[in-house]
Order: C-alpha cells, then sequence, then structure tokens
C-alpha cells in the first residue's frame, strides 16, 4: 500500500487550477496565474518531446490573450482604476503562467530549463518575461517582482527591483542570446537570498554551468517570496500590426523546475534529468 501511495504521489493531475507535483519535471507545486476568462484555458501540454528526461511541459500564449484573477478584481486585461500606473493597476497585459504555492524566504537555489523552438518570434517591444521571483507581503510595497527574466534586444536577462518601479541589469559577465537558445534546452540556476537590508541579498545566474549575472544588494521588502514560469507580455499596446506584423502566438517549453536550499541536491534533481552540470566548485553549498 505504502508502494503504491508513493507512485500515486508522483503522477501529474489536475486539481482545479493547481498541478501536483509531477516528479521528474517539478519540485514545486503550482497554480494557474491571473487565467480565468482566458480563451486558451488548456495552455499548458505535457509532452515526450522536446524533453531532458521523459517529459516537459509545453507553455503556449495566443495573441493578446489575457484574463483575471480567480478571485478579487485582478485583470490582466483591464486596469482595476485604484493605481494610476498601469504596470500597478492591470491591464495591458497577457500571460499564460503559473505560480508557486509555497512562499519562502532565505536562501535558495533554483532552476529552469528553457527550449525555444526554431520559429519562436520575439514580440518586442512587448516586454516579455519566461521566469520569476516575486515578492509577497502585507504591505503593497513587498507585493512586487524583485526578478524577472525577460527578453531584452535579443537577449533573455534577469532584470532586479530593489526599489518598486525601477529595475537594474546586475553585473553582466556574459549574454543569452535569444537566437542561441532555438532548437536546444538550456538550462538556468539561480542561487538566491532575499533580503531587505543594503548587501544581505543578492541573485547570481548560471547558465549551462557557468556565471552569467550577479547582483548584490536589496532583494526584497520583507516579505516572502515565490516563483513564476510561463509566458508574460505586459505593455502589449506597444505592438501595431501595421508596423510589426500580425501578434504573433509564443511556444515555450519547460523542463527542471526546482527549488533546493542547497546547491548539491539541485544538482542531484538535475542529474536525474541528464544533466551533470560542473556548477562552481568556489560556491558554497
Amino acid at each position: 500500500m505504502q508502494k503504491i501511495f508513493v507512485i500515486l504521489i508522483m503522477v501529474l493531475f489536475w486539481s482545479g487550477n493547481s498541478i501536483t507535483i509531477a516528479k521528474e519535471i517539478t519540485n514545486i507545486q503550482w497554480n494557474k496565474s491571473v487565467a480565468k476568462g482566458k480563451k486558451l484555458k488548456k495552455f499548458r501540454e505535457t509532452v515526450t518531446s522536446p524533453a531532458l528526461g521523459k517529459k516537459a511541459w509545453k507553455i503556449t500564449l495566443l495573441p493578446r490573450d489575457c484574463g483575471k484573477d480567480k478571485e478579487g478584481d485582478y485583470s490582466d486585461c483591464q486596469n482595476n482604476g485604484r493605481d494610476a500606473v498601469v504596470g500597478h493597476g492591470g491591464g495591458d497585459r497577457a500571460r499564460s503562467e503559473y505560480s508557486s504555492k509555497i512562499r519562502y524566504t532565505g536562501e535558495k537555489w533554483i532552476s529552469v530549463s528553457i527550449y525555444l523552438p526554431n520559429d519562436f518570434k520575439s514580440v518586442e517591444p512587448v516586454s516579455t518575461s519566461l521566469f520569476q521571483i516575486y515578492e509577497w507581503g502585507n504591505r503593497d510595497e513587498q507585493r512586487h517582482p524583485r526578478m524577472m527574466l525577460r527578453e531584452k534586444f535579443g537577449v533573455l536577462e534577469p532584470r532586479y527591483y530593489p526599489v518598486n518601479g525601477r529595475d537594474v541589469p546586475g553585473k553582466i559577465h556574459k549574454h543569452l542570446f535569444i537566437d542561441d537558445m532555438r532548437d536546444k534546452w538550456t538550462t538556468i540556476i539561480f542561487h538566491t537570498k532575499m533580503g531587505k537590508k543594503a548587501g544581505e541579498g543578492f541573485s547570481k545566474m548560471y547558465v549551462n554551468g557557468v556565471l552569467y549575472n550577479e547582483y548584490d544588494g536589496r532583494t526584497g521588502y520583507g516579505g516572502k517570496f515565490f516563483n513564476k514560469f510561463g509566458i508574460y507580455h505586459s505593455w502589449i499596446t506597444r505592438w501595431k500590426d501595421k508596423i510589426h506584423g500580425e501578434y504573433p502566438t509564443q511556444v515555450v517549453y519547460y523542463d527542471t523546475l526546482f527549488r533546493t536550499n542547497k546547491k548539491e541536491k539541485l544538482l542531484k534533481l538535475l542529474r536525474s534529468n541528464g544533466l551533470n552540470l560542473d556548477l562552481l566548485n568556489t560556491e558554497s553549498n
């Protein structure tokens, strides 16, 4: 009976808007984010190819396919009117995205593997994020992204938000070009410590085991944190069909969505998917 139970909890299944843990793809429980009323309700598919292990997730975002929260009045389709800044009050957005259910504090090792198909088309000047670290607390200043993995001028890069409304690029060691990510898996690891005091927090981004970016400084306002994965567009009205052509559908594949307290535990999970990364022997575990 115990063996059967273990097998059952490793199987992926739907429970409302939630995804329970699919051990090979993730060790995190995820909920749909701002998805009520979207045209494409089942925007996540489980696929066997491309995949690092046996399975991966395919995320699809149709043009301007916005939704709203299951509860509350927040909407990607329309500003709720409480904030004059559209970026904070909702509206002008679209997404096919999931949020992690469990919130955390302190130091973490987080991985995400991304596969872009050959026909992936950018929607710049629309802002596109493929992964986020988000803060949530009891006060408004605690409810903001702290890191967004965004496409900017053909590069996928982390943008950090130590102060609400202002993003910084961190210290760039190497660029992760979108064109170099086509038709192959790219594994990204974040080593982060979230803190509100100057000098207390940090974030380091590794791509296939190599340090690409780092940031030292304030990383939050004292709240708790969670992650988001999927395709998130903001300022979609920047796309003018007469100038840029027809707004494209975007497809992105995801695998190895893991979060751990220790480096060695994360590397063990990645090895189970065939990834052997020589990740900075000088780093602490």
